[in-house]
């Protein structure tokens, strides 16, 4: 029954929580001892959206960022995935795992985490300038080889602020006019300028 007496961790760690003092009653299965961290190797936890879900993969590089330690960064490799996505978020539980050595992260920090992931068919980007929200839905005035106008309904991606994603409407290579206004209508003809023509001071 002595060997009883002796409490003996799965692993070499720094105990982070302790329940009991000397002389209290453990009960076997039902007390909480102690929980114990092992800090040289740390696994981060993150959800990644469906999009992206397709394109991790286990022994992918991924990037941590602390803010609290003044963005310094952190190297990592993905380890494992949950395998399915969660039907609440719709988001893959991915697993990264961390070196340590230097003890300057701690158990239970937030971080951003960067798989810099490619994406099989990346889509377009846009200037968020040439957008145009109507009715119908959002469009784009796109300026043919002739000069002639034409709107198109467009499927837009994610917003980066200065940039948009379209995901389907618009083929790479196409002129578009920026920030058209009243004047630009449907059919009229007009006469692309360069963005640096445009920019030239008049002599």
């Amino acid at each position: 029954m002595k060997n009883y007496l002796t409490v003996r961790a799965p692993f070499a760690g720094v105990i982070t929580v302790r329940n009991i003092d000397v002389g209290a009653l453990v009960t076997e299965g039902s007390t909480l001892m102690f929980r114990i961290a092992q800090t040289d190797r740390l696994r981060t936890y993150l959800n990644v959206p469906q999009v992206d879900s397709g394109n991790v993969r286990v022994g992918q590089h991924a990037t941590l960022i602390v803010p609290d330690l003044g963005g310094r960064k952190f190297s990592g490799v993905v380890t494992r995935t949950s395998n399915a996505l969660d039907p609440a978020t719709r988001t893959l539980l991915t697993e990264v795992q961390v070196d340590n050595g230097g003890g300057s992260l701690i158990p239970g920090m937030y971080s951003q985490v960067d798989l810099a992931v490619p994406r099989k068919d990346p889509p377009l980007l846009i200037p968020g300038d040439t957008l145009v929200v109507r009715g119908d839905g959002p469009q784009v005035a796109v300026v043919g080889a002739d000069g002639i106008v034409h709107f198109k309904l467009i499927h837009l991606g994610r917003d980066f602020g200065d940039r948009l994603e379209v995901l389907d409407g618009l083929q790479e290579g196409q002129m578009l006019a920026v920030n058209p206004g009243d004047t630009v209508r449907e059919g009229i003809q007009v006469k692309p300028m360069a963005a640096a023509e445009k920019a030239a001071p008049k002599r």
